[in-house]
């Protein structure tokens, strides 16, 4: 019998009662006229994504990840938009992110490969993705504005298929959540 398995990974989810968090929507929704709009709920920082895991590698990564010292807590200021042509998303990032943050991703990436789990080597470039499915990039792309987040906690998240509105999509649920360090 073929194991059971679930696509994990550890993310870091803005406070959605902020007015930061409402302006983050609206941009969504707006850059989602060129594409498809990242529902609300899903719109997170991903840290470090691990892939299909087993419920045993699951169970490792909790483990592991409760055994972390991690940064301190930091704020964040998402400041750039942007347009990845091959994965077609519009998404806004930090222009200068802070680096507890980076320090953070490289943790969750050593714990990912320490259980086991393959990570790809390219540059991690901290973002939020707004709209997917973008053909071809907007000219001119929306005013950003200014969104800042502070963040106490990391997480890892279940991506879970749903169907919304008679189409196909994920829901990310979060499965476990870490404290970051005092400042």
């Amino acid at each position: 019998m073929k194991e059971k398995k679930q696509r994990l990974f550890f993310a870091l989810s803005p406070d959605s009662s902020s007015d930061d968090f409402q302006h983050l929507a609206r941009l969504s929704a707006q850059c989602g006229i060129f594409g498809r709009p990242v529902i609300t709920d899903n719109l997170h920082i991903t840290l470090a994504f691990l892939g299909m895991v087993t419920d045993e590698q699951a169970a490792k990564v909790v483990a592991t990840a409760g055994q972390l010292t991690p940064p301190p807590a930091f704020s964040l200021n998402l400041d750039t938009l942007g347009y990845w042509k091959r994965s077609k998303v519009i998404w806004v990032a930090p222009d200068k992110p802070p680096q507890a943050l980076l320090t953070l991703a490289q943790q969750l990436k050593a714990l990912a490969l320490h259980c086991g789990l393959e990570q790809e080597s390219r540059p991690y470039k901290p973002h939020v993705t707004l709209a997917k499915s973008v053909a071809k990039r907007p000219e001119p792309l929306p005013q950003v504005g200014k969104i800042d987040f502070h963040f106490n906690s990391f997480g890892l998240y279940i991506s879970k298929p749903v169907s919304h509105n008679g189409r196909q999509g994920v829901q990310y649920l979060q499965l476990g959540k870490w404290p970051l360090g005092s400042q």
